[in-house]
């Protein structure tokens, strides 16, 4: 570099410090020339941010900092100017315009620290902006939900209801007005007990504020009244919200119309307890009942009485008039017995034509005896059913609390005893329980638990009876009576005979007899004979389904021929099922057996339906030929069926037969066939055989 370039000594005295070293003086020269650059940029980019962003806080003290930047880069360029044009006083002037502004702008600056520190960093907003975003999110959400809670609850089918703390109504949902018939001026501002019907019990109130004042939700039902008067059932839920404080500020009621439900829990209820034929209690609530009056005798010393009744002969009227006339019949006989106890007295039919009865607060057990009495009397006055006029009766069996049982079972037990007394003592009448009526009851659970073991240990025997015809007096055939020798003595077929029918014995016992009697005639010499052999069917027997196939089979099995062999079938089972009896009878027939109906005129069967059974013999019932000598009337009755049964082209046959003026006018009104004590008793196997030996 050429020396006279800082040659300055005329000039500036101070630069007199440079010349002694050229690089120096050209080091302060370059380093000042960069920094006015550079100072003099930073204001131009100030400006230009202000510009741009004018929502900058505080934008004076940009362009005061702007300012004294700028001096600043000022003092610097006047270093350069003077190391050639020495202005000290300019330079002095622009150095204090730049201490004033540095001062200034200290002075301003530092106060405004806290609020310059105060305006959130780039990464605040951020998150700040992130916050606000899901904040924005949540509430719109929220806003949803609450869209979606309110269009639930204006179409929601229940009633929804909110109230301050002090129950008025603020809020009721369209369901409300629509179900109870109030509409919002009627209910809004009102305390929400306006459906009040002072028919829930006061206890339910209290459980349910003492429930909501804790805090708790409360759960229950209560009987509601509408605008209109009429009540409704409400299955209710009610809660309390709680503000800030933890105070109640409002409660929140869901209310659902639970009145069809109501309705039909009532209709569950009264099938399960009532008979649904004669509306009366069923064996179930007469139980219950029961129970009731045994607690309540005790805790108050009181006697009281358990009726057990059942209608006469019942069967027959099923049987004649039809099981719709026989409901008809149960359903007046339920009202009248109904209309002789009192209103909390108990009547209930347990099945079928089975009645029971709980007299109450009887001071003696002979008013049960007038309340039977007044039973009997009411039930054998005349029904009128369908045009026809009825008559039944009733039998009673009575047991008393305390004196004849203690508990329920033994009551009902106890009076079902007395009932079997009372008919076995001719019926239409009422019998107390005793020692003998639970004597004939265990007799009975003892003869049936020993028919169960009878035919495997060989107890019974067949005895035959032989059957003559009239006007040769020749034997023409028997009828096969059994006969039974258990363990515990001889019993009569009129005692095991109806207890084997009860309880199903009698089909098994019925085979066996069969099947012994085919093959006893099968035997040398009445094989030969070609005796006709007539045996009973009971009732059970003739319904099985499967009784012509075991017929077949017993036949196949002993050989015995189908013509001889003639089945005997009592005239009620006849009427019963009308036309499944004729088709049963008729493949009866189509085997080749004979048929009869036994004890004629004691039934009720329709003379229209004789003519429609498949039929070989009427037998005459021996309590028609009993008389038939002295009492003209049982001589006409037999007459008459005599004259019937060869009307119809059958064989009649007189049961019963023992004296010869019983003979001599059965021959004198041409009956075929005779059977009686006056011809032979009922003779055992062997001594049957010898009288044709």
């Amino acid at each position: 570099m050429p020396d006279h370039l800082f040659d300055m000594h005329p000039y500036m005295p101070h630069g007199q410090c440079y010349l002694w070293q050229n690089d120096l003086l050209l080091l302060h020269v370059v380093s000042d020339t960069l920094i006015v650059l550079s100072y003099y940029s930073i204001p131009f980019a100030l400006v230009y941010i202000l510009k741009k962003r004018q929502d900058i806080p505080f934008s004076w003290i940009y362009w005061l900092f702007g300012l004294f930047i700028f001096l600043c880069g000022t003092t610097h360029l006047l270093s350069i100017w003077n190391v050639w044009v020495p202005d000290y006083w300019l330079s002095g002037f622009v150095k204090l315009a730049t201490a004033i502004s540095s001062i200034t702008t200290a002075a301003l600056v530092w106060p405004l620290v806290p609020k310059i520190l105060a305006i959130p960093s780039q990464a605040q907003l951020v998150a700040a902006n992130s916050a606000l975003a899901r904040e924005i999110e949540n509430h719109k959400r929220t806003e949803q939900e609450l869209r979606k809670l309110t269009l639930a609850m204006q179409y929601s089918s229940s009633m929804v209801i909110v109230t301050d703390a002090q129950t008025r109504i603020e809020y009721c949902n369209p369901a409300f007005f629509q179900i109870t018939g109030y509409s919002a001026d009627e209910v809004l501002g009102q305390r929400a007990n306006l459906l009040k019907s002072d028919l829930t019990a006061d206890e339910t109130y209290k459980g349910l504020w003492a429930t909501l004042l804790s805090g708790s939700a409360w759960h229950g039902e209560f009987l509601n009244r509408k605008k209109n008067g009429e009540l409704f059932w409400c299955l209710e839920s009610i809660a309390p919200i709680l503000d800030e404080s933890n105070s109640i500020s409002h409660f929140v009621s869901i209310i659902h119309d639970i009145s069809d439900r109501k309705d039909t829990e009532e209709i569950i209820r009264h099938m399960a307890y009532y008979d649904p034929l004669t509306d009366l209690a069923n064996r179930s609530l007469f139980n219950e009942r029961l129970e009731q009056a045994i607690h309540q005798a005790k805790r108050n010393p009181q006697i009281f009485a358990l009726f057990y009744l059942d209608l006469d002969r019942f069967k027959n009227i099923n049987d004649t008039l039809g099981h719709l006339v026989g409901d008809k019949l149960l359903i007046e006989v339920g009202r009248r017995i109904s209309a002789c106890l009192r209103e909390q007295e108990t009547v209930a039919r347990l099945g079928g034509d089975e009645f029971a009865l709980i007299g109450l607060n009887l001071t003696s057990p002979a008013d049960a005896g007038e309340i039977a009495q007044r039973v009997i009397n009411t039930v054998n006055e005349p029904f009128f059913i369908d045009d026809h006029q009825l008559f039944v009766s009733t039998s009673l069996g009575i047991s008393v609390y305390p004196q004849d049982a203690t508990t329920s079972e033994q009551l009902l037990k106890h009076a079902d005893d007395a009932l079997y007394l009372a008919k076995q003592h001719g019926r239409n009448t009422f019998e107390f329980y005793n020692a003998s009526a639970n004597a004939q009851s265990l007799r009975r659970l003892n003869i049936e638990n020993h028919l169960r073991h009878g035919l495997a240990r060989n107890e019974f025997s067949l005895a035959y009876q032989p059957q003559v015809d009239l006007a040769s007096g020749r034997i023409i055939g028997a009828e096969a009576l059994l006969r039974w020798m258990p363990a515990i003595g001889p019993i009569g077929p009129d005692e095991f005979i109806p207890i084997a029918e009860n309880s199903g014995l009698i089909v098994e016992i019925g085979e066996w007899v069969m099947r012994t009697a085919c093959r006893d005639f099968m035997a040398t010499p009445l094989r030969e004979r070609k005796l006709l052999l007539a045996i009973n069917l009971s009732a059970r027997q003739f319904k099985k389904t499967t009784l012509v196939d075991s017929v077949r089979g017993i036949l196949a099995e002993t050989g015995f021929p189908a013509e001889r062999l003639e089945l005997e079938i009592t005239e009620s089972m006849l009427v019963e099922h009308f036309e499944k009896t004729v088709k049963q009878m008729q493949e009866l027939k189509n085997l080749g057996i004979r048929l009869a109906i036994d004890d004629f005129g004691t039934g009720f069967s329709s003379l229209s339906y004789l003519k429609r059974f498949p039929m070989d013999t009427l037998k005459i019932d021996k309590s028609f030929v009993a008389d038939i000598y002295d009492n003209q009337n049982d001589a006409c009755i037999v007459r008459s069926i005599i004259g019937l049964g060869h009307g119809l082209n059958l064989k009649v046959q007189a049961e019963g037969v023992e004296t010869a003026q019983q003979l001599e006018l059965l021959q004198l009104h041409q009956c075929d066939r005779g059977q009686g004590y006056f011809f032979h008793k009922p003779l055992p196997i062997d001594e049957f055989r010898r009288l044709f030996a």
